[in-house]
């Protein structure tokens, strides 16, 4: 299983996918290979920060572990240096001043944080 492809499957509920590629680390013996990277990391950093979750649980280890295997804090911050595209309305933001919406795993600005009938979250 490549965690990134379940991260960016959007029939699954978010929190859902990250249970399930967070169980699947544990499972192969916290196995660098299941940790997510690029667009499906910056979703499930982002979501762990908001929901602020549980830091005793295995999300949030597998979380610290993808987070570490990116290069720790150093490579966050290059990474919110990044510049993306709103999906929306086209304009180009860094990754720091831009959201990702857990339903579409489409990037939206916050102007256009309502893309449509999507059901899920700007994180």
């Amino acid at each position: 299983m490549k965690s990134d492809h379940v991260v960016l499957d959007c029939a699954v509920p978010f929190g859902e996918r990250i249970s399930r590629i967070a169980e699947a680390w544990t499972r192969d013996g916290r196995d660098r290979g299941h940790l997510v990277t690029g667009k499906a990391f910056f979703a499930v950093h982002s979501w762990h920060l908001r929901h602020r979750i549980d830091p005793d649980t295995t999300e949030a280890e597998y979380v610290t572990a993808s987070h570490e295997a990116i290069g720790g804090d150093e490579g966050w911050e290059a990474m919110l240096r990044e510049r993306v595209f709103c999906e929306s309305c086209g304009d180009r933001y860094r990754l720091e001043n831009i959201g990702l919406c857990t339903g579409c795993m489409r990037y939206a600005c916050y102007v256009c944080a309502t893309h449509g009938s999507c059901t899920g979250e700007l994180v």
